[in-house]
C-alpha cells in the first residue's frame, strides 16, 4: 500500500473503526426492523427531495435576472412535489425509492469493483472488492424482487450494504495497523 495512505489511515484509524462499527450496528438494527428500516429511508430522502427543492427555489429567485430562471425554478418545485408527494404516501415512495435505490446501490457495487481492481496490487484490497460485489448482487435482487417485497426489501438491503460496508471499514485499519508498523 502506498506510504501516504498507510499513513492517513494510521492516523485516522479510530475513526474509520468507530464508523464502521457505527455503520455496522445501523445495518444489523436495519435488518432487525426492515420495515421500520424501509419507511425511515423513504422519509429521509422524501425530505431531502422538499429541502432540495426549497433551496433549488431560493437559487432560481436569487438568480432571477439571470438566462434559465423559468428552468431553475420549475426543477426546485418539481423537487417540492416530489418531496411532498413521497412525504404524503410513505408507501407508494418505499415503492420509488426501492427502484431507484437498486439502481443507487447496483452502481455503488460497480464503482467499489472498480476502485478495488485499481487498487490491487496493494494490500486488502479484495475487501473492497467483496463489497463491491455484494453491492451488485444486492441491486440485481432489487430489481428482480420489485415491486411485491418493497415494504423489507429496502430496509434489508440497505441493512446488509451497511454491515459490509462498515466491515471493510473496521478490517482494513486494523489489517494495516498489524502489518505496517510507524517508520517501515
Amino acid at each position: 500500500m502506498r506510504t501516504e495512505v498507510i499513513r492517513k489511515v494510521q492516523q485516522n484509524s479510530g475513526w474509520f473503526i468507530a464508523l464502521g462499527v457505527v455503520m455496522l450496528l445501523l445495518g444489523i438494527a436495519a435488518i432487525v426492523e426492515p420495515l421500520m428500516a424501509t419507511v425511515a429511508v423513504a422519509r429521509v430522502l422524501s425530505w431531502i427531495f422538499l429541502f432540495a427543492g426549497i433551496i433549488r427555489i431560493i437559487y432560481a429567485v436569487q438568480s432571477r435576472y439571470d438566462r434559465g430562471f423559468w428552468l431553475k425554478l420549475l426543477i426546485g418545485i418539481f423537487y417540492v412535489i416530489t418531496g411532498i408527494m413521497l412525504l404524503s404516501n410513505v408507501f407508494g415512495a418505499a415503492l420509488t425509492l426501492t427502484i431507484a435505490f437498486g439502481g443507487v446501490i447496483l452502481v455503488q457495487g460497480i464503482l467499489e469493483v472498480i476502485a478495488a481492481f485499481k487498487a490491487r496490487p496493494e494490500a486488502n484490497w479484495s475487501w473492497t472488492l467483496v463489497s463491491g460485489l455484494m453491492a451488485i448482487v444486492l441491486g440485481i435482487l432489487i430489481f428482480y424482487g420489485w415491486p411485491f417485497s418493497a415494504a423489507w426489501l429496502l430496509g434489508v438491503f440497505v441493512g446488509v450494504n451497511l454491515m459490509f460496508t462498515g466491515v471493510w471499514m473496521i478490517v482494513i485499519p486494523l489489517l494495516i495497523r498489524r502489518n505496517y508498523r510507524p517508520g517501515m
